[in-house]
């Protein structure tokens, strides 16, 4: 939604894979940005780096010249349709590799801001339809809709692409008008398109959401899942003490139970100022390992077919038995019956 106050362009980022996506579908449209890049003061080296941070005024830019190049009214729906797993950081493999098309817009949900600070997602219930809701406090920005467009375009192709299969969602609506043939947004969805709304919105059937993906692969998803949530406590952390420590803890669970002064030492400071700075969030080190345990506990439950015994080593529980203790105080049952119960 538009905001009377919206923050500055100049303090907000994008992330280095988003500009490369950026990049590719600009040179798809026969426009090559790599001159403009490096007069904008963005390296090879930023651009390789996985946790590389691009000003959003540098994007913007980039769209900019992007749109005027290639005279494309329509750029951002056709970016949409160069989308790739590299082009999604972490998210990509990630989501491809999960058991259902739920699993992986669950995962899409909290990483949608690491990979632009353009906008955030959320989603909504009206009966049984899933509302993708795209918020932007940029809506007056010429580059906006083609931004919007090439969010849910993306989503779209690579939706199918994860599927296997061409289904469609069950309508989009745009806040904007279109900005050229509005049958080349009926072409791609393959649905009722409205523009000009009160929401950007893409609708989809809950039946589709537990539909198997095609490349589905527990292990994989298990590793892929465990970068993509240390990449998004990683950008939380940037100026927040607790999930700094919280991603100290994940790093380093699978080595044993973590300790305060090791991280104390990697974070650059005494043990004493890490626990009164922790004080001073009204928190402690002890409660926040607990959390991380419990966190990861039920997302390896239900998205890894690791055994019990497993996930607790993997905790840095001495014995399935402690674990199970810690797991029964949280949740009131055990492991086993909350992986049989799918978490309900």
């Amino acid at each position: 939604m538009s905001d009377s106050h919206p923050p500055s362009l100049h303090s907000l980022t994008v992330a280095s894979f988003w500009i490369e996506y950026l990049l590719d579908a600009a040179l798809h449209s026969g426009v090559d940005l790599s001159d403009a890049l490096v007069r904008l003061g963005v390296s090879e080296a930023e651009l390789e780096s996985p946790r590389a941070r691009v000003p959003l005024k540098v994007e913007n830019r980039l769209f900019e010249l992007a749109l005027e190049g290639s005279g494309d009214p329509l750029f951002g729906l056709h970016m949409g349709e160069c989308i790739r797993p590299r082009f999604m950081g972490e998210l990509g493999y990630a989501s491809m590799s999960s058991a259902t098309l739920r699993d992986a817009i669950e995962l899409m949900i909290p990483f949608a801001r690491v990979t632009t600070e353009f906008a955030d997602l959320r989603f909504e219930w009206h009966d049984n339809e899933l509302w993708l809701i795209l918020d932007t406090p940029f809506e007056d920005l010429p580059t906006s809709p083609h931004r919007v467009d090439a969010f849910y375009a993306g989503a779209v192709v690579f939706g199918r692409w994860i599927l296997g299969a061409e289904l469609n969602p069950m309508a989009v609506h745009f806040r904007h008008p279109p900005h050229g043939d509005s049958g080349e947004y009926q072409r791609l969805f393959g649905c009722p398109v409205s523009f000009s709304q009160p929401c950007n919105a893409l609708v989809i059937d809950e039946a589709l959401l537990d539909l198997p993906l095609r490349d589905a692969d527990p292990e994989v998803n298990r590793i892929a899942r465990s970068r993509m949530q240390r990449a998004v406590t990683q950008y939380r952390a940037r100026d927040n003490l607790l999930e700094q420590v919280r991603l100290e803890i994940q790093q380093r669970l699978v080595d044993g139970v973590p300790q305060l002064e090791p991280i104390a030492e990697r974070l650059g400071v005494k043990p004493w100022t890490l626990r009164r700075r922790l004080r001073a969030e009204q928190a402690d080190f002890s409660t926040l390992l607990e959390e991380e345990r419990r966190r990861l506990a039920c997302d390896w439950l239900l998205h890894s077919n690791r055994s019990v015994n497993q996930i607790a080593l993997d905790l840095g529980y001495s014995e399935q038995s402690a674990f199970n203790r810690a797991f029964k105080r949280w949740f009131g049952v055990t492991p086993v019956s909350y992986r049989d119960s799918g978490g309900h």
